[in-house]
């Protein structure tokens, strides 16, 4: 499962693979489809005791 890859990754490039993947979804080279990666990598990030934020979320 894909899931088991990105646990067996280290924290900083679990961080750097999800903003990469975020950033080229937000310039149109990855489709929204790829949202779905980003989920299996905050799963794998928050075993690790990572919470992965978002950077482009509004604030209110």
């Amino acid at each position: 499962m894909i899931i088991r890859l990105y646990e067996e990754l280290p924290i900083d490039l679990l961080q750097e693979f999800y903003r990469e993947i975020q950033k080229n979804i937000e310039k149109g080279i990855l489709s929204d489809r790829m949202r779905d990666e980003l989920c299996l990598i905050k799963k794998a990030a928050e075993k690790k005791g990572l919470y992965i934020l978002d950077e482009y979320r509004s604030t209110r």
